[in-house]
């Protein structure tokens, strides 16, 4: 059997005859039996929505991770790193390297927790706020591009798809 070549692309430059080209040699060596795999599929659509998020709303600087970080923090202000990892559903490391990040822009700020020195209570700074508007105003054109190709009756049947999926 003559090995396989490699693609030579990116999630944000794959054509989708790339992708159907790469989880082919995937689904070939995962599946004995010919046909799709959901999973794959799945992670496939949402890499190249990381990968277009990152360049349209994050602007190569804020990741989907620390704009879920921003974003709860307007609204629940104060919470610390561990209860901040369970609302957005990473790992309390995950969530602990992005709120460093967001620390380090100047996004968010630690505060002591009176009482507690070895916990820290996360709130928002104007430039978080700030910044939050400004990725909020980029967002719909975001939801635009990565929906162009399908018709409005099908992103909404996607969505519905999609709530169906891992809740088992």
């Amino acid at each position: 059997m003559s090995p396989v070549r490699p693609p030579n692309a990116s999630p944000a430059t794959d054509t989708p005859e790339e992708f159907a080209e790469a989880y082919a040699i995937v689904e070939s060596a995962l599946h004995q039996t010919a046909g799709p795999s959901l999973g794959l599929h799945l992670h496939g659509a949402n890499l190249r929505n990381l990968a277009r998020f990152n360049e349209r709303v994050g602007l190569h600087e804020i990741s989907v991770t620390m704009l879920a970080i921003l974003s709860v923090l307007d609204r629940l202000p104060g919470l610390s790193q561990a209860e901040l990892a369970r609302m957005i559903k990473v790992e309390r490391m995950t969530a602990g390297i992005n709120a460093k990040r967001c620390v380090e822009k100047g996004l968010v700020v630690r505060e002591t927790v009176p009482g507690d020195r070895r916990k820290f209570a996360l709130h928002l700074t104007d430039a978080g706020r700030a910044e939050l508007r400004a990725i909020r105003q980029r967002i719909p054109l975001h939801e635009h591009r990565l929906a162009q190709r399908i018709t409005a009756e099908e992103r909404q049947q996607l969505i519905a798809l999609l709530d169906k999926i891992g809740h088992d």
